[in-house]
């Protein structure tokens, strides 16, 4: 959950589902996760303790939503934040319930590990560790892949920090906000570079006002996105040469940020307003972005909007969530020139999707 997002989250749990093409009914039942698909990570809305997984079978396009609960026997916490698949676990930071739950990858069974109140965020992997992102301090913490033990703590010098990712040696963190002595949000505008041999924070790199995600372009450069102040100073990408430090901006309303084929796909979006539709692809050496607008999404509005964005790694399909605060959400599936191929309903507030 975004920080401007908190402040809209005094919402009541409301059971609305929405029209979709192609989507045969939920599985009630479920006895291991499938073995080609996706995970949806449903946010849930705060306070509601309603965080979910959603699995996705490729084999019969069946969705299974609440699934983490079916095979756990409880439920996944308050606020789910993010969750990526490395080797043969999935982990999911909960950052609501101040924990990070490991599922087996093949049984969907999970070991939750207590992350006192570090309040987790965003989670990278890297030479057999997890590092995830904290507010509490300001870190990154390591967590051993064997053990499940929490190894180390890197303090970080910035505000708290949200996005991450892995690269050459390296650990890349933005430093995104915290609130000021009378509440109101005060911006950062750092990326972190920390050294993973040492693990300590090793240089800060200017980028642009309160940055939120950062993803891996090619073996030498990333994207960041940076929202501004939601007001008169704008939001934008950053492009980082990690061998120079050299940085790029383009301006540009960006809401989420997702890399493939060494280009950055985003769209934007405001709370309150309707969507234009369109994604935008932009190619990192020219700067230069490509729109393209997806068919099928008439149900977007001010009220229900885009909530993620990610793109199969093996076929180039580009997936979005819609969402909608006290509702289910759904799973678009587009091809590369925005024909929608399949809908499916999600949990709540689907907020990332990752392939199995």
């Amino acid at each position: 959950m975004k920080h401007f997002e908190l402040l809209l989250a005094a919402t009541t749990c409301i059971a609305l589902t929405f029209a979709s093409c192609e989507k045969p009914k939920p599985q009630e039942e479920v006895s291991a996760l499938p073995e080609r698909g996706a995970i949806v990570l449903n946010e849930g809305g705060w306070g509601c303790n309603e965080a979910e997984l959603s699995a996705i079978d490729y084999s019969n396009m069946a969705i299974t939503n609440s699934v983490f609960s079916k095979l756990n026997g409880r439920g996944l916490g308050d606020v789910a934040q993010d969750v990526v698949v490395y080797g043969d676990k999935i982990y999911v930071a909960v950052w609501g319930s101040n924990t990070v739950e490991v599922l087996d990858r093949k049984t969907g069974k999970s070991t939750q590990i207590d992350m006192g109140n570090r309040g987790p965020r965003y989670i990278a992997c890297d030479g057999g560790k997890v590092y995830v992102t904290c507010y509490t301090p300001e870190s990154v913490v390591r967590i051993d892949t064997a053990t499940l033990q929490l190894e180390a703590t890197c303090r970080l010098s910035g505000m708290r920090p949200e996005g991450i990712c892995a690269l050459a040696g390296k650990l890349y963190v933005v430093n995104s906000w915290k609130p000021d002595e009378a509440g109101n949000a005060a911006y950062d505008s750092t990326l972190s570079v920390v050294d993973i041999a040492t693990f300590t924070e090793t240089s800060k790199i200017a980028i642009g006002l309160n940055p939120q995600k950062v993803k891996v372009v090619d073996n030498s450069h990333l994207a960041i996105s940076y929202n501004g102040d939601y007001g008169t100073c704008p939001g934008g990408i950053a492009i980082v040469d990690a061998i120079t430090l050299d940085v790029q901006k383009k301006a540009a309303s960006v809401s989420n940020i997702e890399s493939y084929g060494g280009k950055v796909y985003y769209y934007g979006n405001t709370i309150g307003q309707t969507w234009n539709g369109c994604i935008y692809v932009l190619n990192h050496a020219s700067m230069e972005s490509e729109s393209i607008t997806l068919e099928g999404t008439d149900a977007f509005s001010a009220t229900y909007y885009p909530y993620a964005i990610n793109i199969n790694p093996n076929t180039g399909e580009i997936y979005m969530a819609g969402a909608q605060y006290g509702a289910n959400g759904d799973i678009y599936c587009f091809t590369q020139t925005g024909r929608l191929k399949w809908k499916l309903e999600a949990g709540p507030l689907p907020s990332k999707i990752v392939q199995l």
